[in-house]
């Protein structure tokens, strides 16, 4: 695919051998993988609506904890309505940011226990690496779950992560997973 050689062609990829398919088979296999950790960390993936605006989010605990951009939890108190990846929606609140890193913590409101998605540790990763984004491009939309866009790192430096998957506005605040389905942006 084009998409396949741009990326294999930037000079700022480094990526491991074994990180490039090398033939149909190879390429099979790793789709198959996109596919489940896609399944895996969709439901976890979350629609952002504080008044007129819209972004993207993560549950990171199973009590409803969600990490989004700092632009868009904004201060804290803030009324939040979050749509889960099913089109249900709950209440939450924002409790802060940090707009050094652009990081913002909500708490869904409602009871319940809901679908999360585990951190992963920045350590872990390497440049060239593939990863998947989620989001809601556009805001949400009725009947169309979290969009999937697969990538690589393009560098990682103490805790940036760059990444070549194309974001849009409504994807700001979404995850960053690794191929385990681990949260490392």
């Amino acid at each position: 695919s084009l998409a396949l050689c741009l990326i294999a062609a930037c000079p700022f990829v480094r990526a491991a051998e074994s990180d490039t398919p090398k033939d149909v088979a190879q390429l099979r296999t790793m789709q198959q993988k996109l596919q489940e950790v896609a399944k895996k960390v969709i439901p976890a993936t979350v629609a952002v609506q504080i008044g007129a605006a819209m972004g993207s989010g993560v549950i990171v605990s199973e009590d409803g904890f969600v990490m989004t951009a700092g632009h868009v939890s904004g201060k804290p108190g803030r009324k939040v309505s979050i749509i889960l990846h099913d089109g249900r929606r709950v209440t939450g609140e924002t409790l802060g940011a940090n707009y050094g890193i652009d990081a913002g913590l909500l708490k869904i409101t409602d009871d319940g226990k809901y679908p999360y998605a585990n951190k992963g540790a920045i350590d872990d990763l390497h440049e060239g690496q593939w990863c998947i984004a989620t989001g809601h491009p556009g805001g949400y939309q009725s009947g169309r779950p979290p969009v999937v866009r697969v990538g690589r790192i393009l560098a990682k430096r103490d805790r940036l992560i760059v990444t070549d998957c194309t974001l849009i506005g409504g994807d700001s605040g979404g995850p960053l997973f690794d191929l385990t389905g681990n949260v490392i942006g």
